[in-house]
């Protein structure tokens, strides 16, 4: 016999392994969240190239947790800036993002040289959902940012090296809810990473 409907959230099918590392059933074109977090501190666009701002998505993180690539492309840079740890993949492929984005991750956890884990250098593929460090427990950013000029959109929103807000580009999880047995024996759902209905940056 089947008992209520159950919602079973991302992080906890992230903590438990269910959640494969390439996924399956993603729709669309758009950013995947690097971290299963909350959004701790949203984007803040700055009035001008070295105006105040706040440029990236920033998302908690535990200790220890996968940090995914949220695109799929070839890694452009992969080191230190600031005493931070930052990849960044150039999505030169995708049919969402124009030619001369690009898109970074920061605040990764350096990886033991004797541990088994990701090691990205410049010039390698990856894929969205694709291990690419682990987070040391502070907040992961992410972050978009336009290195060539791009299609005018505004006398003053075409200047090369601007950051872009990720919202708008950023997919988020659905997990279906189902009916479970009352033995407790069920198989879960796949989440779907569903994304905006317009989520080009062009």
């Amino acid at each position: 016999m089947l008992g209520i409907a159950a919602l079973v959230s991302v992080s906890t099918l992230l903590s438990t392994g269910i959640l494969p590392t390439t996924l399956g059933g993603v729709a669309g074109d758009c950013l995947q969240p690097p971290v299963s977090g909350r959004v701790v501190a949203p984007y803040v666009a700055p009035a001008c190239p070295y105006c105040p701002g706040h440029r990236t998505i920033d998302f908690a993180s535990t200790l220890g947790e996968a940090v995914l690539s949220p695109v799929a492309g070839t890694v452009a840079f992969y080191g230190f800036v600031g005493g931070r740890l930052y990849i960044t993949i150039d999505p030169r492929d995708s049919t969402t993002f124009a030619p001369g984005m690009v898109v970074t991750v920061g605040g990764l956890l350096l990886d033991d040289v004797s541990a088994e884990g990701p090691n990205p250098r410049r010039g390698d593929p990856v894929r969205r959902g694709e291990r690419v460090g682990d987070a040391g427990g502070w907040p992961i950013t992410l972050s978009v940012r336009r290195t060539s000029p791009g299609e005018k959109n505004g006398p003053e929103k075409n200047w090369v090296g601007q950051y872009l807000d990720p919202g708008p580009m950023l997919g988020r999880w659905r997990v279906s809810a189902r009916l479970v047995p009352r033995s407790g024996r069920w198989r879960s759902s796949p989440p779907r990473l569903v994304c905006p209905a317009t989520p080009n940056s062009r």
